[in-house]
């Protein structure tokens, strides 16, 4: 008699049905000296994430990055898209600083190492707060925003500003890259979001919000459409080619904070002013989930590199772990004196950073819930966060 195998009391495991006879043989080694650090098994529909994690724990190495045949993986790819059979062979490179930037209402971004919890380097030039940071997919450029109505590009290597962004009226609320890093998208209280190329710093396409301020917008992974968050109460999304709207979220009751796309691009998040965030099918603009349980405005919603879970930020000075496919609230992290502004997922999924209006940034545990460490420095409200990718 054939017994099915144990269901995973772990909330964060993989829920999908899987066959035992479909496991595969991973093998881990150091990239520098190639010896073995790890042999795990793993499904082919694991996503490359959860390949991280299980050679994370099974090599006793907190965080490091994989590569196969020379090239990065991709964390929401599962194992059979990234190529990998039984037997396969991945590099494993041990991750030792995590950096991270943070932007503050005093006008400052900081680069810090979030394992460490030490500031790095400080990049000052804004003349007014920094309401947005993001690095880009290499981890080569950073950008910017402020409330002094422009955006900027800065060289990571080098630490200097390469670009800055002027032609906004109004305070710019955020700033993210296309996937390839030859353009970014800002939006701005202004009422717009413009497209700028990097090569000259040109702005290539205005996307008017009619009277309705933007605050937030972000391009997909997968081609050319934009998704911005506005003060109409919808989330919008766009062609980026040619300026025109190809659908409308509707359903939040009052203003949409942020939206973004799933890594996989399938899906768009939102967050809102009315307390919740939800999840809509990004081609027919449907909304699949609702995520209630916060007490206040939810500031920010963000995916987990694999899009199974989710981290949302709230001015009830709390920010909450989700999973995605459930919409059930995993974790609640409080702590913050102040309300959360942004919360984000580390690369490779292990903690959250949180920033606040108290002045603070937090890393959390995302199994545990428990605080890891605290960041001080700023001397204004923390608005935003993101990490170097590794």
């Amino acid at each position: 008699m054939n017994v099915p195998p144990p269901i995973s009391d772990d909330p964060f495991a993989c829920l999908e049905n899987k066959v035992p006879n479909l496991l595969i043989h991973v093998i881990a080694k150091d990239e520098v000296s190639n010896g073995t650090v790890a042999e795990v098994f793993v499904y082919p529909a694991d996503t490359v994430l959860t390949l991280r994690r299980a050679i994370s724990a099974a090599a006793k190495i907190p965080h490091l990055s994989l590569q196969f045949n020379s090239a990065v993986l991709t964390d929401h790819h599962t194992l059979e898209e990234a190529g990998l059979e039984n037997h396969a062979e991945v590099q494993v490179a041990t991750v030792d600083e995590a950096a991270m930037a943070s932007g503050s209402s005093d006008g400052v971004v900081f680069i810090w190492d979030a394992i460490g919890g030490t500031c790095m380097e400080t990049l000052r030039g804004h003349e007014d707060a920094v309401h947005c940071v993001c690095f880009s997919s290499s981890g080569r450029l950073l950008a910017t925003c402020s409330a002094d109505n422009t955006a900027k590009v800065w060289d990571t290597k080098s630490g200097q500003c390469t670009l800055t962004l002027a032609e906004h009226t109004d305070f710019v609320t955020s700033v993210t890259f296309t996937p390839d890093e030859t353009a970014v998208v800002t939006s701005s209280l202004d009422c717009s979001a413009k497209i700028w190329e990097l090569q000259l710093g040109n702005c290539l396409r205005t996307l008017s919000g009619g009277v309705s301020p933007i605050f937030w917008a972000a391009f997909a992974p997968l081609g050319p459409d934009v998704v911005t968050a506005g003060a109409d109460c919808n989330a919008t999304v766009w062609d980026a080619r040619t300026g025109k709207v190809l659908r409308t979220l509707s359903g939040h009751e009052d203003n949409v904070t942020m939206a973004t796309f799933s890594p996989d691009a399938l899906t768009i998040l939102t967050s809102s002013q009315d307390r919740t965030a939800r999840i809509w099918d990004a081609h027919d603009g449907a909304c699949q989930k609702q995520l209630q349980g916060h007490k206040d405005t939810v500031q920010g919603a963000r995916f987990s590199g694999d899009g199974k879970l989710i981290v949302t930020a709230s001015m009830d000075r709390s920010a909450r772990i989700w999973e995605t496919q459930t919409g059930e609230c995993l974790r609640i992290l409080q702590g913050h004196a102040g309300c959360v502004n942004f919360a984000a997922f580390c690369p490779d999924g292990q903690f959250v950073a949180t920033a606040s209006r108290d002045a603070t940034l937090r890393t959390w545990d995302v199994k545990t819930g428990n605080c890891k460490r605290m960041l001080e420095g700023h001397k204004g409200k923390v608005n935003s966060v993101s990490f170097l990718p590794f």
